[in-house]
């Protein structure tokens, strides 16, 4: 493990890039302890994070493997392993080292990662899939992905937009369930509305799942801490969202969950079937 200071990185101007601020990196520790947030967009991962990472004995859950973010990451690395040296830096005094993964970030976990299955998994969602997609949908529009990011564009009501979010949402969380299921990983499977609710009985769970001791343990006063970005406006295009929906449906137009596969899904089914075929052909 590195022991040399990190190196001073001229971290760009603009409330996203202090993630990346060498103020926020702990002193050097092995990893004793591995976790993995597998998550998708707008399921409460960032303001969970951040609670985490509060009280000192979680780590730092970010998006490391974001591809934007690891372009960051590996300027500050230099000739490093990349992913070795954010290791070196956001492994917590106790040894944890943390990562949020939404699913599209999974594939370049595992060509980082030699030991992907040595991480305890937390599977977050939320239950009220819509309302994610609506916010999804928002944030894509407006530009403000956290609390204090200001609203670069107005949002406008676009049924097809949160369609297409409602079915790449229900695609990330599926896609969590068949990989960790695949490899026989039963994940802590943690809700947005139950953290919302109880934050200090989800801490408590996760620190059981992953056996760390937090009786001792004090927040730290964050120099950010996110707020729920929720708008009324919200709520009215959950109404007409619905609404639309029932009338595509009644029209036959396709909607989410009621859609023809994609073309990619159908030629992948086809090719699997043929391969098959000449399986059982070959006496294979």
């Amino acid at each position: 493990m590195m022991t040399e200071p990190a190196p001073k990185t001229e971290i760009p101007d603009g409330l996203w890039h202090r993630q990346f601020d060498a103020a926020n990196d702990f002193p050097t520790v092995p990893v004793t302890k591995k976790v993995a947030l597998c998550t998708t967009p707008r399921c409460g991962s960032h303001f969970l994070g951040h609670q985490m990472h509060a009280l000192g004995v979680f780590g730092y859950p970010l998006e490391y493997l974001n591809p934007g973010n690891w372009h960051v990451w590996e300027n500050r690395a230099g000739t490093d392993d990349t992913l070795d040296y954010i290791k070196s830096v956001r492994t917590g005094p106790n040894g944890v080292f943390s990562v949020k993964l939404h699913h599209e970030h999974l594939l370049a976990f595992l060509k980082q990662e030699p030991a992907p299955l040595d991480y305890k998994f937390i599977h977050l969602c939320r239950r009220d899939l819509t309302k994610q997609a609506i916010s999804f949908a928002r944030a894509q529009q407006t530009g403000a992905w956290i609390s204090d990011m200001p609203e670069t564009a107005p949002a406008e009501y676009d049924w097809a937009l949160i369609a297409e979010k409602v079915d790449a949402i229900s695609r990330g969380n599926a896609d969590w369930q068949s990989f960790l299921r695949s490899v026989g990983i039963k994940p802590l499977q943690l809700f947005y509305e139950d953290i919302v609710a109880d934050m200090s009985g989800t801490i408590t769970q996760i620190a059981s799942y992953l056996e760390i001791d937090i009786n001792d343990v004090t927040a730290e006063e964050p120099a950010f801490t996110p707020k729920r970005q929720k708008k009324k406006a919200q709520d009215d295009w959950l109404t007409r969202f619905e609404s639309d929906s029932r009338a595509a449906l009644a029209e036959g137009r396709p909607i989410p969950g009621a859609s023809p596969p994609a073309a990619a899904a159908v030629i992948r089914r086809r090719t699997i079937q043929v391969a098959k075929r000449l399986k059982a052909k070959a006496g294979l």
